[in-house]
């Protein structure tokens, strides 16, 4: 990946920055489509890719570094050849080359003088797109040598050097120019072209979807050896808007109904659990906000509500002797524990219910149970007996999705142990079934249409726990439940017990 992002210019944070890429759906890095499509081209015969004419390309999920997929032919016949690369039991990127045998083969690509390329991506949002779109015209070489070499590395010997530099430069325009930094390349159509001159991109970009954030990218690579026409389809991903006061008091006013609490969030860096953080802290709690890496995350929550009601506890979740010495450190602080949320979650992603998802599926549930099962076990020594324990599940469970039977297997039993923890220890337990919210994991062209905001159901929550009840209830909200209130100081609905 890194020698990929050398030769081809494309420096785009997803493919090479851990903190941003937690950022993303995918929750870390993932590997340049572009790359991907080389080492399968791998699999296909020399002279198909020889005469091709042109290169349609479907990404249809991500590509992730130290995992196993396979790249074979799926279909073919004189004119065209599909490749499918499939993982867990999906395909995630499917090539079809569209073959005439009667056009001269592809010529190998003269090494161009190099041109100085920008080190970082051009940044958009969706309103800098005028109805006309976008036009750009950039210089752009590629290092061919440096991909023939990755090329022969990944077993595409047979991979014409036009071909690669076609790909380099489709990964430059979309990772780099347009969208840039937070594009997401969703495929195209990229084939041969007689438009031949010095190196240079000319673009143009349309904003064609406002909830998807769909952006048609025509672009035209000029170039002596290896001229091409791309029409690329990818999608600008807006950030996440981070809790506020503001944003936090529209579902719940302030109160010092939590005055002398210490509350725990694990999870409490992004998505629900800032949320909840946020809102805690504005009901007077002492808030410890377990994270593992987002630090910058924690501080802007502690900028915004304030760094005695927020305090930032750094841990690994899934590590026992990490989360041991951090309970260490809250323990001398805040003696006792008042409520604790277990919100954390691994990335999810889509998979299947088969033999060749197997491996993952239980790494997944592995890393899921571990994220909850460890502070729970912690929690339990410090909660006080009239303390309280949300689960934060999922309204999964409700209607379970086709592609996540992993995520449904492992908030099942995270439900299960809630249910023991009501029982067996006497504590208030909720079990929260949240809807779709606008999280980073749900920050995706489709994720993003019909979320809730990640502030209401925080609200609803926080109201549950500065309600009354007895010792060892178990309760539940649904995804329903947590959507009920509008406004703030709204009674909200009583959870099923």
């Amino acid at each position: 990946m890194e020698r990929f992002a050398i030769a081809s210019g494309d420096r785009n944070p997803l493919h090479a920055d851990d903190s941003f890429a937690r950022r993303t759906p995918y929750g870390r890095c993932i590997a340049q489509g572009a790359l991907v499509t080389i080492s399968a081209l791998g699999a296909a015969e020399a002279d198909t890719i020889r005469f091709a004419k042109s290169l349609d390309i479907q990404f249809k999920q991500p590509i992730f570094p130290d995992e196993t997929y396979d790249a074979r032919v799926a279909d073919a016949d004189r004119d065209k050849t599909r490749i499918e690369v499939t993982g867990g039991g999906k395909v995630s990127v499917a090539i079809t080359i569209a073959t005439e045998r009667e056009l001269p083969p592809l010529a190998a690509a003269a090494v161009q003088p190099r041109v100085a390329l920008p080190s970082s991506p051009r940044l958009y949002a969706l309103e800098d797109f005028p109805p006309a779109g976008l036009s750009i015209s950039e210089p752009y070489t590629c290092d061919v040598d440096a991909l023939r070499g990755l090329a022969e590395d990944l077993g595409a010997t047979s991979v014409p050097d036009s071909v690669l530099v076609w790909l380099a430069a489709a990964s430059y325009t979309v990772g780099m120019v347009v969208p840039g930094h937070d594009a997401l390349f969703a495929g195209g159509r990229i084939g041969r072209s007689s438009t031949t001159g010095p190196g240079t991109l000319v673009v143009a970009a349309r904003a064609l979807d406002d909830r998807t954030g769909l952006i048609m990218v025509d672009a035209t690579l000029v170039e002596e050896e290896a001229p091409a026409e791309m029409t690329l389809q990818t999608f600008l991903r807006p950030p996440v808007p981070a809790p506020t006061r503001s944003s936090v008091g529209r579902y719940i006013s302030p109160s010092s109904d939590l005055n002398g609490r210490n509350v725990l969030v694990v999870g409490g860096s992004r998505g629900l659990g800032a949320a909840l953080c946020g809102a805690f802290a504005t009901q007077g709690a002492t808030v410890w906000a377990g994270y593992s890496r987002s630090e910058d995350q924690v501080e802007e929550l502690r900028r915004e509500f304030g760094a005695d009601e927020i305090r930032a506890l750094r841990f690994d979740a899934e590590d026992a002797e990490e989360a041991k010495r951090a309970f260490e450190t809250m323990r001398r602080d805040a003696n006792a524990l008042d409520g604790v949320v277990l919100s954390a979650s691994p990335p999810l992603y889509e998979t299947a219910l088969g033999p060749e998802a197997s491996a993952g599926t239980l790494r997944y549930l592995s890393s899921s149970l571990a994220l909850v099962l460890v502070s729970l076990a912690e929690s339990l020594e410090m909660v006080s007996p009239d303390g309280w324990i949300v689960v934060i599940s999922s309204s999964a469970l409700d209607d379970p999705p086709r592609a996540w039977p992993h995520h449904v297997i492992a908030k099942s039993a995270l439900e299960g142990a809630a249910a023991y923890c009501a029982r067996h220890h006497g504590l208030r337990v909720l079990i929260a079934r949240p809807p779709k919210m606008l999280t980073d994991s749900m920050n995706s062209p489709m994720g993003r249409i019909g979320t809730v905001e990640t502030e209401k159901v925080a609200a609803a929550i926080a109201r549950w726990t500065i309600g009354r009840g007895a010792a060892g209830e178990l309760a539940l909200l649904d995804a329903e439940e947590l959507s009920a209130a509008e406004v703030a100081g709204g009674a909200g609905t009583r959870p099923r017990t």
